[in-house]
């Protein structure tokens, strides 16, 4: 079962996807809010089949022929961009942040929680464009124009973490390592926007066999580091266009 805190900012978004309907109301919980929590998808062909309902299968640079990664750490130096497969602690991000559309959903399912740490740590990327629209707005500005960060080695893409998209939304790329940049005019708000980031993160720890689904264009996530085994599936997924889901936020004070 979920691990749920005693005063749970996600509890609206918990879903029985076993239920009947279980996976439309998935698909609607990440329609409305971007983040949605289960129960009950325990090993590989589980959540591979829950990805299946919600959409196509996208493949990642780390995953095998199925689509599915295995996150756990190998004991071994990380090289760039591989810090998932350590122990260490992982800063909010967004997956694919050096693709020119990075696939929508990212779904992870626990097989084995770490023995100390791991906490799963999430950061709605709408919360924080709402803090810097009134407490920093030349950063917001800046870190949503073009060109205001580079992402990826030789072969990326320049982009910025807020990026104008179809509709009036807003969809969100961000990494904080090495395999990330700002630009001149955007590094000076990085303290800024690190500090905003901390004020919305949410942390919460996964038991065997539950997970949690995000728009990749609207949540950062991320995770403590951790002790002992802790083993994670993922699965990145392009939805179903009639789930509606859609790729960002409308921004405060938007009508939709």
């Amino acid at each position: 079962m979920l691990a749920a805190p005693t005063d749970d900012p996600l509890s609206a978004c918990r879903v029985d996807v076993a239920a009947a309907g279980g996976v439309d109301e998935l698909a609607g919980v990440l329609a409305r809010g971007g983040v949605a929590l289960f129960d009950g998808v325990r090993g590989p062909r589980a959540l591979l089949e829950l990805a299946d309902r919600l959409g196509a299968v996208a493949p990642h640079r780390d995953s095998g022929p199925t689509g599915l990664t295995v996150l756990t750490d190998r004991e071994e130096q990380p090289g760039a961009g591989r810090t998932g497969f350590t122990n260490q602690a992982l800063a909010p991000h967004t997956d694919c942040s050096d693709k020119p559309r990075p696939p929508q959903l990212v779904v992870m399912a626990c097989a084995v929680p770490a023995a100390s740490g791991g906490a799963c740590v999430l950061v709605d990327g709408q919360a924080v464009h709402a803090d810097l629209a009134t407490t920093a707005p030349e950063a917001l500005a800046d870190l949503s124009g073009p060109s205001g960060m580079f992402f990826g080695g030789g072969a990326g893409i320049v982009g910025n973490l807020f990026e104008p998209q179809p509709g009036g939304i807003v969809g969100v790329r961000l990494r904080l390592d090495d395999q990330a940049r700002f630009s001149p005019k955007t590094s000076e708000w990085e303290r800024v926007l690190r500090a905003a980031i901390d004020r919305h993160t949410i942390t919460f720890n996964l038991a065997a066999g539950a997970g949690y689904a995000v728009n990749n264009r609207r949540w950062l996530h991320g995770r403590h580091g951790f002790s002992g085994l802790r083993l994670m599936y993922r699965v990145l997924v392009e939805p179903r266009p009639e789930w509606r889901i859609p790729a960002g936020f409308a921004p405060a004070g938007t009508l939709r």
